[in-house]
């Protein structure tokens, strides 16, 4: 079962203390009436990670729980396993827990691995940390006997993960104490109590150095993930440090919208084709930056990529642009047009997802992966990179326009059928788009600016895009075999016309606003 990560207010709190430690007593405090007597378990706790902790590295968590012993109820401990992937960008963070039975220490599931593929790049997954926990459990309860809290008083000894899980003569390699107060079993929330934690600490009890991790495999525990967040980057940096910046950011978002389309989210596999893009485009601005042959070979990776997954994306247009049409036809006609049109966008979505899925999960990606994370960590770059970025980027975005400029001059509105040509001059504003955003960290708001200036083109030349795709896709239903009935058929075609001519006037519209957006007051800062 998947979840969302439960709200972080009111979560567990979490202390070592020392060898003496005594837990005190906790009624009067707050609204604590009574404490109940502890209740004994034995846990075993196995953490699973790659050799170099790509997963602990990236704040995910990837967890096999396991009872072994005690007098408490069987789900206290939450046995089974437990995948907690941190919030990424715009995807809120998930847990996903699934039941398991017999050897604690054998592999994970391969369900949960390939949600991970991204992180892990295909490195073994293997049990890294094992701890076993022998936890004296209190329950906090009001005066009418109700249960405000946990408390968990943890005798924690890291050991050594090649040993038979719970083995007792395993080599402990750490031991230490911990103290929990969490939510009452069976319950996600936590109420502030303040005085409980007052006491807490004044018998002894502190804040964790580092995470039990960090304690048993050392410092690369807390080493920076492979694709870190970027730092900032100031007008006067090196334009390299901006390179790096932007392919880190981008990665990151590839990386999160993969675990999106491998768990089905909506609109995941746009968001891949969208860092792919973004990946894409920073790449051409800043070739002058770059070796020519190493960012043109990560960008031909890079549009297979966005390749592969557009069957599934056009299948998304296809059906978002036809739903509000079809309402609009009578309903003998619309209903004809969507026995025909209904299971061919199905169709085209289901193979669309697995095409994509494919992708994802072939070698081809598993080697991109690999050379996204080698270029955020040392991208090609050439000396000119060394220059600051005020000096160096303006020009760069400055060429991305000048290119989407000749694009524009040389659209036809008038071409019936010249769809082609205002799609790669979306692609040029793109291009510009993106280059304006990713120089913003480093040259701010007038590279914001032109940005949303552009936003206007792209989003006027998408809609171009739509409406060219879904009229294309009803060419085909039209030409099928067997052909449609005569009710499908003229319905297909009055859906083909007002496709169409949402092409000619997204046309009429890109020429009305081009004088506004080519307006050169959104550009002076580009020296051009």
């Amino acid at each position: 079962m998947a979840r969302k990560s439960p709200d972080r207010r009111g979560a567990a709190r979490s202390f070592v203390v020392g060898g003496s430690f005594e837990l005190p007593d906790l009624a009067g405090a707050d609204v604590v009436d009574a404490v109940d007597e502890a209740e004994e378990h034995r846990l075993l706790l196995v953490d699973h990670d790659t050799a170099d902790l790509r997963l602990t590295r990236d704040g995910v968590s990837l967890r096999r729980r396991a009872r072994s012993g005690g007098t408490g109820e069987d789900d206290v401990d939450d046995a089974g396993w437990h995948l907690v992937v941190p919030r990424r960008g715009r995807w809120a963070g998930v847990q996903v827990d699934l039941p398991a039975e017999g050897d604690p220490l054998a592999p994970a599931p391969a369900e949960l691995l390939d949600l991970l593929t991204a992180t892990t790049r295909r490195a073994e997954v293997e049990p890294v940390l094992v701890l076993r926990v022998d936890r004296a459990l209190h329950v906090l309860r009001d005066a009418a006997g109700a249960a405000l809290a946990s408390v968990a008083l943890d005798e924690v000894a890291a050991v050594d993960p090649s040993a038979a899980a719970g083995a007792e003569d395993a080599v402990v390699l750490r031991r230490w104490r911990e103290l929990h107060l969490g939510p009452p079993p069976g319950e996600a929330h936590l109420p502030r109590l303040r005085g409980v934690v007052a006491r807490l600490r004044a018998a002894g009890a502190r804040r964790p150095e580092g995470t039990a991790a960090e304690r048993v495999l050392g410092r690369l525990a807390s080493a920076p993930a492979d694709v870190p967040r970027p730092g900032r980057v100031r007008a006067s940096d090196p334009a390299g440090r901006l390179v790096r910046a932007h392919l880190a950011t981008q990665v990151r978002a590839l990386v999160a919208a993969d675990v999106a389309v491998r768990r089905g989210e909506d609109d995941a596999v746009h968001q891949v084709r969208v860092a792919a893009r973004r990946l894409r485009s920073g790449l051409r601005a800043f070739r002058p930056l770059l070796d020519r042959g190493w960012a043109d070979d990560l960008r031909a990776e890079l549009g297979w990529l966005a390749g592969e997954l557009g069957r599934a994306r056009d299948a998304e247009v296809l059906a978002a642009r036809l739903e509000d049409d079809l309402a609009a036809l009578p309903g003998p006609v619309a209903g004809a047009a969507r026995e025909v049109v209904g299971p061919r966008v199905e169709q085209q979505a289901a193979d669309g997802a697995e095409a994509a899925l494919a992708a994802l999960r072939g070698p081809r990606y598993a080697l991109l992966l690999d050379q996204l994370v080698s270029a955020v960590a040392l991208p090609a770059l050439t000396p000119r990179a060394q220059r600051a970025c005020a000096d160096v980027l303006p020009p760069l975005v400055g060429a991305a326009w000048r290119r989407l400029e000749e694009d524009v001059r040389r659209l036809d509105a008038e071409d019936p059928r010249g769809d082609e040509a205002w799609h790669e001059a979306r692609k040029r504003a793109k291009q510009v788009r993106y280059a304006a955003e990713a120089v913003r960290p480093a040259l701010g708001s007038p590279a914001k600016r032109l940005g949303k200036q552009v936003a206007r083109v792209t989003e006027v030349l998408g809609q171009h895009q739509d409406a060219a795709v879904a009229a294309e896709g009803l060419e085909e239903a039209l030409r099928a075999d067997p052909p449609p009935t005569p009710d499908a058929a003229f319905a297909l075609g009055a859906l083909w016309a007002r496709q169409r001519q949402a092409v000619l006037q997204t046309r009429g519209d890109l020429l009305d606003l081009w004088p506004d957006v080519a307006d050169r007051r959104h550009r002076r800062w580009t020296r051009g």
